[in-house]
């Protein structure tokens, strides 16, 4: 039976009315944060959150934008009350240098600091990898604002310490295979891949699931860390007559890459889909030319670039204000700022929950907070006590790479 037009009309504006109260909330809450009454007093004691990542490396760009999410977010937190009743949150950083040594070395550091919470981890997944231990040793919580290796939450350390704000592998490569074959119709591929935990993940998930309803993978290649050349590996794609290249690496392996690529004859340039590491730093540096002469695309999470979610557009305007930029496409690493801006406002809401700065029962109130609209999505439920990673593949997006660096997406 028909409904009667006036029953019609009140479940239209019943259902404006719920919409309207959502928006309400968002922006509210936006500016509640933004323009707070009553400030966290910095007399308090301060809150620290660790940050560790390859500051040293001249050609990372991801440790810097990183911070920059990070600040932002305390920024805000700190000018509505801070956490526990007026105490600030504030940020001690370490330089890695890109060594798995010195970032185990340096989390300990970090964990040993008085009212520290939690230590958040940068690009490089091996460096996580070989924290995991320490943090489970010394009940601190891990979180990853980058590292997309499965193995920094899927391990065997009970209860556990790591958490994620990041692309995850098992989710991320199978999307990369997928735009092999969706976007460039491949049917045998090639992955180039590096002899790290890193690496080893996306073999795994290749293993996994090539050949169901995507590219199958009869080449696999190995390297390590500074080799000087990729033209064995490279030289193999093509031996076995493969149409396109899966590689993960970082922005110095990705311009040996490209160079090489676009050194050979037009026909032999296979189509590339690359791993984010090597956007995470001055690619468009390195190889600026070979940028318009290879098919490559890389996967991210988030994009600034016509976002309209309130706190990424609050996130865009803060970094932009404080780095002198003029333009959202112009912001470097956008994943780092975005995940760790949305991992510190999680970490304020875990902090106030625990009503402590006990690493341990911050660790408890993680797998319980409430949900939460970030700059990259909307948090239903961040984490739970069986799901240690905060996002799922309904954030992959695939960009270029432009010659001044901007990273533009493509459907």
């Amino acid at each position: 039976m028909a409904k009667h037009p006036l029953s019609l009309l009140r479940s239209a504006h019943s259902e404006l009315h719920r919409t309207a109260q959502v928006i309400a909330a968002i922006v509210c809450g936006c500016a509640a944060q933004a323009w707070a009454q009553t400030p966290a007093n910095p007399q308090n004691p301060p809150v620290w959150i660790g940050f560790d990542d390859a500051y040293g490396l001249k050609t990372n760009t991801s440790a810097v934008a990183t911070e920059w999410g990070i600040k932002a977010a305390m920024e805000e937190i700190n000018a509505n009350g801070g956490v526990l009743n007026g105490r600030p949150l504030k940020l001690l950083t370490t330089d890695n240098k890109g060594v798995s040594a010195r970032g185990k070395d340096n989390f300990v550091q970090l964990a040993s600091t008085p009212d520290l919470v939690a230590v958040l981890t940068g690009k490089f997944s091996p460096i996580s990898v070989e924290m995991l231990p320490e943090a489970h040793r010394l009940n601190v919580p891990l979180i990853s604002v980058w590292g997309s290796a499965d193995p920094i939450t899927d391990h065997t350390h009970k209860p556990s310490y790591s958490f994620r704000v990041s692309l995850k592998d098992d989710w991320g490569v199978e999307a990369m295979m997928n735009r092999l074959s969706s976007k460039y119709r491949v049917r045998q591929a090639c992955a180039i891949l590096p002899n790290t935990a890193w690496g080893r993940s996306a073999e795994k998930v290749i293993l996994e699931k090539s050949g169901k309803d995507n590219a199958q993978f009869p080449v696999v290649r190995w390297y390590n860390w500074g080799d000087p050349s990729f033209k064995e590996h490279y030289r193999a794609c093509l031996d076995f007559r493969t149409q396109g290249l899966l590689f993960v690496g970082n922005e110095k392996e990705g311009a040996i890459l490209l160079k090489e690529i676009a050194a050979q004859p037009q026909p032999m340039r296979l189509p590339v889909v690359s791993h984010w590491g090597a956007v995470g730093g001055t690619l468009h540096e390195l190889a600026t030319e070979e940028l318009s002469m290879v098919r490559v695309d890389f996967i991210q999470t988030f994009t600034f670039i016509n976002n309209k979610r309130p706190r990424a557009i609050y996130l865009a305007n803060w970094i932009m204000k404080n780095n002198g930029m003029k333009s959202t496409h112009d912001i470097p690493s956008p994943v780092g700022a975005a995940h760790a801006y949305d991992t510190v406002h999680l970490l304020a809401k875990a902090i106030d929950t625990a009503k402590t700065t006990s690493p341990a029962k911050i660790r408890d109130a993680l797998e319980n907070l409430p949900a939460f609209h970030g700059a990259v999505r909307h948090y239903t439920k961040p984490f739970t006590h069986q799901r240690h990673d905060a996002l799922d593949k309904s954030q992959v997006l695939f960009v270029k790479l432009t010659p001044s660096g901007q990273l533009i997406p493509q459907d």
